[in-house]
């Protein structure tokens, strides 16, 4: 396939890319977006971007000014993250899970001129105190943004961006820190669609997406925003916030294609018997963010006769690099690398690792974002050259599949031996009352030891007991190594998560070694 980027023009605007592009005007008439009891066909979806990029300019806002999209998955977040590319600015769309502290410091951060969001997040922000901050426009019951860009003609002259210039800004999940922004180039989608959308995935014109994953996240931003207009589909802009919902969704909107997580494919088995999912209309089923323990694939494929296609990616490189495809699927692996990514498992010199070790993952490809908004220091530290060290711990097996080990700082030794919490983890989730299961050391300070604690939510109907517990880790010793079974469960309501979704370890308040 050769560089994507190469082979666009010099000036690209990607809004207009997929807007107003063959595959737009050929699909003019065709549903481009599911939401509630309403529907936009492209031309229509096009008619939006073009006032909300009026409406920007109207309101002062130039080239290069960042704006701020604090919205649920909606019409209005899509109009205004494109009509702001489609005029020269900065999209940056902020995930509605965040905390207010996190929200004011993503504002002050990214230094956006203009804040679209709701009234009832402006309560909560309310003093403001970004000094950067000019307007803000509410989507409210009484004034809907969509009533004032109605008023608009549907008309904006599109910005003579180029390729290599930034085209919006996605925030990392803050997991270890203060969030960072990323920068995406107008090329990066199109990179993002081309290896992946088309080549891995298939995806076609006749397609229909329904992604958990939110917009503001990097996963989601392809699943629902570019990736379904690259050829002509459809997606579903849900506003579902738990499985019961998801399973309305799918059943009224009939999806082919599935972008889900771990937590949300476990929580559908769930309740499988009291809210069966019919799946007949899905061709695809896929899951990314974190590892989807072994056993968990299994149970998906036994119950709906559907393989879940695992894949990862990063924020950094915009969506997924190492994906199982069809006909090829090893459940309890990320996959192989997506066309036009370089994927490699390296020691801390540098070298390859053989088959089986444990090393760094470094990925080189075209999506890599242009760096870390005022993050100099840990933008070299994470590229180098065209590739980048993602903090991943992995290793590759002899078919070439990559197995996801944790993140550089999960990993722990027991008894002088390195032990990768993903190990247990999918063990843990094949005793037939556990839910979701995160595990970590503790460090014994009196004995100087470290020992392996198991934090569990359990399904519906089982409360926590101390029998219970003594039969869990009776388990885990006979399917594990000794010094590998956790020696301590504790049962919690819930796991704690990070905005995007993914288990936030170090707020379980265990002292790691």
């Amino acid at each position: 396939m050769g560089c994507i980027s190469a082979q666009l023009p010099d000036i690209f605007n990607v809004a207009a890319y997929f807007l107003d592009g063959e595959v737009a005007q050929e699909n003019s008439e065709r549903i481009a977006l599911f939401y509630q009891e309403e529907t936009y066909t492209y031309g229509q979806l096009q008619q939006w971007v073009q006032r909300a990029a009026r409406s920007l300019l109207m309101a002062g806002i130039e080239r290069e000014n960042r704006i701020a999209l604090l919205l649920p998955d909606s019409p209005e977040l899509v109009f205004a993250f494109w009509g702001a590319i489609w005029m020269g600015a900065v999209p940056v769309p902020i995930n509605t899970a965040c905390s207010v502290d996190e929200v004011r410091y993503i504002l002050q951060d990214s230094r956006a001129k203009l804040l679209v969001t709701t009234e009832d997040w402006q309560a909560k922000l309310s003093p403001i105190t970004s000094p950067f901050l000019q307007h803000t426009w509410l989507n409210t019951g009484e004034t809907p943004l969509l009533s004032q860009l109605e008023q608009l003609p549907a008309t904006a002259i599109t910005a003579a961006t180029s390729r290599d210039e930034p085209a919006f800004w996605l925030y990392t999940s803050g997991s270890t820190g203060k969030p960072k922004g990323v920068i995406h180039l107008h090329q990066s989608m199109v990179v993002c669609v081309e290896h992946y959308a088309k080549t891995t995935l298939g995806l076609r014109r006749d397609d229909i997406t329904y992604s958990v994953a939110n917009i503001p996240f990097a996963y989601g931003l392809g699943n629902t925003l570019y990736m379904p207009l690259a050829v002509g589909a459809a997606t579903v802009l849900s506003d579902a916030i738990n499985a019961f919902d998801i399973v309305a969704d799918i059943q009224r909107y009939q999806p082919t294609v599935f972008f889900g997580i771990p937590s949300v494919y476990a929580n559908l088995l769930a309740i499988h018997e009291i809210e069966p999912l019919n799946p007949a209309g899905l061709r695809l089923c896929v899951s990314a963010a974190e590892q989807l323990p072994e056993s968990l694939w299994y149970q998906w494929r036994a119950t709906h006769n559907q393989e879940i296609y695992e894949g990862i990616g990063t924020t950094e490189f915009l969506h997924i690099f190492l994906s199982n495809q069809p006909g090829a699927c090893k459940p309890g692996t990320s996959g192989r690398p997506v066309a036009g990514y370089d994927v490699r498992v390296v020691d801390d010199e540098g070298h390859s690792c053989a088959v089986a070790e444990i090393g760094n993952l470094v990925v080189g490809g075209e999506s890599l974002m242009g760096g870390y908004w005022n993050h100099l220091q840990a933008t070299r530290q994470a590229i180098h050259g065209s590739t980048m060290h993602t903090g991943d711990k992995y290793q590759c097996d002899a078919e070439g599949y990559f197995k996801f080990m944790g993140r550089k700082d999960d990993l722990f030794k027991v008894n002088g031996q390195w032990v990768s919490p993903m190990e247990i983890e999918d063990v843990l989730h094949q005793h037939p009352q556990v839910l979701e299961v995160a595990v970590l050391p503790e460090s014994q300070a009196e004995e100087r030891l470290t020992q392996v604690i198991a934090y569990i939510t359990l399904k519906a109907g089982n409360p926590p007991s101390p029998e219970l517990e003594t039969q869990i880790c009776r388990f885990a010793k006979q399917h594990l190594p000794h010094f590998k079974a956790p020696k301590t469960v504790q049962f919690v309501d819930a796991l704690p998560r990070t905005p995007t979704g993914k288990i936030h370890r170090k707020s379980l308040g265990v002292v790691h070694s």
